[in-house]
């Protein structure tokens, strides 16, 4: 093969890869929703719409965004439960539950990650282990290119961010100031 036929080869990938990610950026734009999706979630009698902590697009995954937690009671014998919508769950996605032990302090993440379409629900127990819940987050990947070193990385383009606490124990009414909460 000539040198002339392998950049012509070579060219013709670099079109129609450019040309895919062009199609691929450009349905994520047109598909984008309206307005950001929140995650249902519910614990001991209270419910919290949660909006995002983060959330930008996909083609600028490392946006500015200023986001809040929402802060939930929970205690043994009464789970977190949460419903993602179809805009989180259709996409391949993360969750990353944070425990601590009450004595020491120290904390261990424990992260799981579902194909799209394969889970919309979740209930995370509020004990693991002799650890106490502590918090959640819930996540969108995406992959960037580092300009100076030119090694990819996986970044979180949108997370949902819930705060546990024990019943009486800090917090607030059980929103954050994300949204709506109510006793249930």
């Amino acid at each position: 093969m000539t040198a002339r036929r392998v950049l012509l080869a070579v060219g013709a990938l670099v079109a129609v890869v450019g040309v895919a990610f062009v199609w691929v950026v450009g349905r994520a734009i047109v598909d984008a929703p309206e307005r950001t999706p929140r995650i249902s979630a519910f614990a001991d009698g209270r419910f919290a719409e949660v909006e995002p902590f983060r959330y930008c697009p996909v083609q600028e995954p490392l946006c500015e965004y200023e986001g809040s937690t929402a802060v939930l009671p929970v205690r043994p014998g009464h789970p977190l439960q949460l419903s993602l919508p179809g805009e989180i769950s259709d996409s391949p996605w993360g969750f990353a539950a944070v425990y601590q032990d009450p004595e020491t302090g120290e904390a261990l993440e424990a992260d799981d990650y579902f194909a799209p379409g394969t889970r919309n629900t979740l209930t995370v127990e509020p004990t693991r282990d002799g650890l106490d819940l502590v918090g959640v987050e819930v996540r969108l990947p995406s992959g960037v290119i580092d300009v100076d070193t030119n090694q990819e990385e996986i970044v979180s383009h949108a997370i949902w961010s819930i705060a546990t606490t024990r019943e009486g124990q800090g917090g607030d009414d059980g929103d954050g100031g994300t949204g709506t909460a109510e006793d249930g």
